[in-house]
């Protein structure tokens, strides 16, 4: 098992705003604003609802077999034309472990037979939902042939030798990438 240590350097907290509604989803009367926890939140006088922003989740598949680890070639912005580790974002009510199993069956054909944590991280690059949060996960088995289920989500699918990776879009990606490949460079 790898273990990844990121010093307080490498974990940047970065600063986003979150949406701003005008009106309560419920009820539909004008919110307003008070403090709570030391934070404005947005509530609706008339019902009690009270807005917590939130992030969403994401989960990224390490597959690696041979010193090579398995890529996907984004078809659509943000990032497009870029390579990246099979990943998407975690569906309402999923766990990341089945958001892991899905994706990976989606976007390569695999089915995934065992995996382990490997790294939480905290995206700054993603227009579609700022700051949300990344979980890779090591694949460490799976059965079955590669195939590119969403031809316009993936152009491409291949296995990258570790120490000669494509050109990687996401900053999170790019840093999955550089640990593995230091990893391998340590044993």
């Amino acid at each position: 098992m790898c273990k990844v240590e990121l010093t307080n350097k490498e974990i940047n907290m970065i600063t986003i705003n979150s949406r701003i509604y005008k009106f309560c989803p419920y009820c539909g009367k004008a919110l307003k604003k008070k403090i709570e926890e030391s934070k404005a939140r947005q509530w609706c006088t008339d019902c009690k609802w009270i807005y917590y922003p939130h992030v969403a989740s994401a989960v990224g598949a390490i597959i690696v077999n041979d010193g090579n680890v398995l890529m996907v070639k984004r078809g659509r912005d943000p990032y497009k034309d870029t390579w990246v580790f099979p990943s998407g974002f975690v569906d309402y009510g999923e766990h990341p472990e089945e958001t892991l199993i899905r994706e990976v069956k989606e976007e390569t054909g695999l089915k995934v037979v065992e995996y382990q944590y490997f790294l939480l991280l905290q995206t700054s690059d993603d227009p579609r939902s700022p700051g949300h949060f990344s979980i890779f996960y090591k694949v460490n088995n799976y059965v079955g042939s590669l195939i590119n289920n969403d031809s316009e989500e993936n152009k491409d699918i291949r296995w990258f030798p570790i120490n000669h990776m494509p050109i990687i879009g996401w900053k999170s990606h790019n840093k999955v990438a550089k640990l593995l490949f230091e990893n391998l460079s340590n044993r």
